[in-house]
This record gives C-alpha cells, structure tokens and sequence, in this order.
C-alpha cells in the first residue's frame, strides 16, 4: 500500500529544534553516563531485593540501543553509575506528570543528595572523570504511573542553564492501571525522548492520520508501542535521524512530527 504524505512547513516550534542539541544528551553514540536513581514515597521504598531485576531491565535496554546504533553504523557505550540501591531513598514529592512542577528539577535534587551543588557540577564532574561527553538520569520510582522524559528544551536552558541542562526521564515500576512490572522497551523509549525521538503512537482523535501511517510505514518501531519483548521493536528511520544514528534526512520525515509535544 502506498502512503501518501504531504510535507508541512516547518514551524517555530518543530520539537526536533527545541531539543536537539540542548541539554546533557545530544546524539545516541560515543560514551553516555547514566545515573539511574531508585525512589520511593515513604510508604512504599523500594525492596533492595527488587532493585536489582530493575538494574537488569536497564540493562537490557541499553543492550537494546547498541544494537539498533549498530544497524545505522554508529557505537554507543554506556556507562552507569547508581543512586539509592540501597533502599533508602525516600522522597514524597515525585513528581507523578511531566507537568507537575517539579518533573524538570527532580534530578538536581538527587545530584544533591549525591553531594553535588548543581546539576550542571555533576555535568562537569562526569565529562571530566569519567570520560563521557553526555548523560542522562534516569529514576525509577517503586509506584504506579505512566513513565515520561523530561527532555531540557531551549526555553528552559536560556530560562536558568546551571538548573535546567541534565536530561532527565521517570520510569514508574507499574503503569498506571497495572500490576504488571514495567519493561524494558518503557526504558528505552523514554531514553530516546532525551535524545529527541518523537513519539508515533496516537495522541489524541486529530491525531489519527499520522498514526495510521506510522502503523504502515513503521510498525515495528519502539515509538509505537512498547512491546513486552524490546527485541521486537526497531528504531525507525526517523527517529534514527532525530538521535543522531543518521547523518540525513528527508524532507518527508517533518509531516510525522507531533502536533504538541508528547514526551510519554
């Protein structure tokens, strides 16, 4: 079946403008640290027992990337260091949507508590002793939820670049209506978001159309859906191009774009 597509304009506000190249994650290659910090409401810490398949779940998304980088010819390395494995990292105000107000700080309170004065020192102390010209955090909450990135915008950099510049995402343990654990592929999917993946699955009924041609052009990709097995899914050509893994695009990628910014 063909698709027909219609290229759009592009607009002031294209996300792939907003977040590329803004923030600590900037393209899916080279050497990327990844402080993955475990939290948990005062009534509900995680298990330290259960930290470790989570840690595992991680990884496999990680193992994940390197392999889709390697279908576009490109390597990536990823390095991780670890907050709260040990249970105690207790907080009550995690952030429960990307607009709570505090879904875009969250990480500098939890490069504090590692003993760093901003996140932009923790930045600064990774590229200089570990060897990794970006990273990212990732916090995975022992509570129910729907996981999102909070990938650093232009706006928000120019706003106060010492607080807002760690890319960041929130994997809940269980989605919202679900007793069912998170997979990997949640893992990877928001991971792609920080460095500026677009989501293709339907956000809303004027949405349909896009959907249904993501459906036929790319049923496989990770931006989809997220499947039980992640190595069911593929990073599409697009988004291959938004993260760096390919040097050119086309023209034809812009009317795949999403009409409001969706980090989920």
């Amino acid at each position: 079946m063909k698709v027909r597509i219609t290229v759009k304009p592009r607009t002031t506000n294209d996300t792939s403008e907003m977040t590329r190249n803004i923030g600590s994650a900037k393209v899916l290659c080279g050497k990327v640290m990844v402080l993955a910090a475990f939290a948990g409401p005062s009534n509900s810490p995680w298990p330290v027992r259960d930290i470790e398949a989570a840690k595992q779940k991680l990884f496999e998304a990680e193992q994940w990337m390197k392999m889709q980088a390697l279908r576009f010819g490109k390597i990536v390395e990823f390095v991780n260091t670890y907050y709260g494995t040990d249970g105690k990292f207790i907080d009550d105000e995690i952030p429960k949507t990307l607009e709570d107000p505090n879904a875009y700080g969250f990480p500098s309170s939890i490069v504090r508590k590692m003993g760093f004065g901003t996140t932009a020192g923790f930045i600064n102390w990774v590229s200089n002793n570990m060897g990794c010209s970006q990273c990212l955090c990732v916090t995975f909450a022992n509570m129910h939820g729907r996981s999102y990135a909070a990938p650093i915008t232009t706006q928000l950099f120019k706003y106060n670049p010492m607080h807002y510049n760690l890319d960041s995402c929130l994997c809940y343990r269980y989605p919202s209506n679900s007793d069912v654990e998170s997979t990997a592929s949640v893992i990877a999917h928001e991971i792609l978001h920080l460095f500026g993946a677009w989501d293709f699955y339907e956000l809303d009924e004027s949405d349909h159309d896009r959907f249904q041609k993501t459906q036929l052009m790319f049923p496989n990709s990770i931006m989809i859906c997220n499947s039980s097995d992640i190595w069911q899914s593929q990073i599409d050509e697009i988004n291959a191009w938004l993260v760096g893994l390919k040097e050119e695009g086309k023209d034809w990628y812009r009317w795949f774009e999403p009409h409001q910014d969706s980090y989920t």
